[in-house]
């Protein structure tokens, strides 16, 4: 199965194409989607697709009706589009969204109108369901990692340090297991396409980036990507941050306590935690530091769709004086309709502007 939908305005042209199971009916459904949406998170949260369809039909509420657990392929593709500005302009790609699970469906009628909704995870639920009991023992954060991918038949694409982990409990599901392990170490966990993706959420904020958006297109670049009036909002917060940490911990050999300070002590993050050896105590402290600072200063826009983007990535803001910057993109979410094609970011700042 599989649902297109088009969206025109001049010669710019943006199509949806999604694959349910192995099925393309691509034709059967092209005039009656009214709207398609892509939640693409950098960590945390699973992507996410939403599809609204006109169900007029009877088909809809018979041998059409899609089953739960289902697997989605959407891609959105985009014909003379020419929008990105001179260095990374796109005219015509296609791009790939994942793979999603059906999960949710539901029907209203006058319109009659059926809404089916899918997310990224393996087609195992237990991955996110099951909760285990289980001590891991001398071991590392990228072996507990392919064990637990390897059980859901996923694909480990790890791109971080890793670290020794001498004894470490786990009483929950292995996903939230996993993520609160990922957290402990500055690593963030992701799973789409069928892959387990773990990276280091500080060294992708130190990548160039990607794209430029602008409040105003400059004169020379007509198609550059500019956030649409009236959709731009910033936020910046002091509470919370920190500018060093001390970590406490016992060696339980020694049967004494062991502090290891990191930073300047303005705002000092406290933690007392288990900790393997001074070297781990420092590698949680920084790891925690980067969590709480992450996010201190956020914004969030709307502008032409730009299927190109995705969450993880960085770019430049520029045109808001003081908010203008390097950020790194939480959240990207592409949006379809009748009336247009849009993407909304949610990003973090790295860094201002320089030079």
């Amino acid at each position: 199965m599989s649902i297109a939908g088009a969206i025109s305005e001049k010669a710019r042209r943006a199509t949806v194409w999604l694959i349910y199971g192995n099925t393309d009916i691509t034709g059967d459904i092209s005039d009656i989607l009214e709207s398609f949406s892509y939640k693409d998170c950098a960590e945390g949260k699973s992507d996410s697709i939403s599809i609204a369809i006109d169900a007029a039909g009877d088909e809809w509420k018979g041998s059409w009706m899609p089953d739960k657990g289902a697997k989605l392929y959407p891609t959105i593709a985009v014909t003379d589009w020419n929008f990105g500005g001179a260095d990374c302009a796109v005219r015509n790609l296609s791009a790939e969204c994942g793979a999603f699970t059906l999960d949710d469906l539901g029907y209203s009628d006058a319109p009659d109108v059926l809404n089916i909704g899918a997310v990224a995870k393996p087609n195992d639920t237990s991955f996110s369901e099951r909760e285990r009991d289980f001590d891991w023992k001398n071991t590392s954060v990228q072996k507990i990692a392919e064990e637990i991918a390897g059980r859901y038949s996923l694909t480990l694409q790890f791109e971080g340090t890793d670290h020794e982990i001498e004894v470490k409990e786990q009483s929950a599901t292995d996903s939230a297991f996993l993520q609160e392990l990922c957290e402990t170490y500055g690593l963030c966990m992701k799973v789409y396409t069928e892959k387990l993706w773990i990276y280091d959420r500080e060294a992708y904020k130190a990548n160039d980036p990607a794209f430029t958006v602008y409040r105003v297109a400059p004169a020379d670049d007509p198609t550059a990507l500019c956030v649409q009036r009236g959709s731009f909002s910033w936020n910046t917060t002091l509470a919370g941050t920190y500018t060093g940490g001390i970590f406490t911990y016992t060696n339980e050999k020694e049967e004494i306590d062991i502090s290891v300070e990191v930073g300047t002590p303005e705002r000092q993050l406290k933690l007392n935690k288990k900790a393997s050896n001074e070297a781990d105590a420092q590698a949680q402290l920084e790891a925690a530091i980067a969590n709480a600072n992450h996010g201190a200063t956020t914004i969030s826009f709307t502008m032409m769709g730009y299927p190109a983007g995705a969450a993880a990535q960085c770019f430049t803001l520029l045109g808001y004086g003081s908010m203008d910057g390097k950020y790194f993109i939480d959240s990207m979410e592409h949006s379809l309709s009748k009336s247009g094609y849009t993407t909304k970011i949610e990003a973090s700042k790295v860094e201002a502007v320089t030079g």
